[in-house]
């Protein structure tokens, strides 16, 4: 394998852990997000309710 090929390819490994990077970050906050809406939806239902 040439030295070029080498470079190529760690350019590529390089993109890749890139992008699993942002998709993580992408899940994190999706997840964050969703665990937001369910506190505030279950904060408000017991408020309805009157539980407290």
């Amino acid at each position: 394998m040439s030295i070029d090929e080498l470079a190529a390819n760690a350019d590529q490994v390089a993109a890749e852990e890139l992008r699993a990077d942002e998709l993580q970050a992408k899940e994190s906050q999706v997840e964050e997000l969703l665990v937001e809406e369910l506190l505030v939806e279950e904060v408000s239902i017991d408020g309805m309710c009157g539980v407290y």
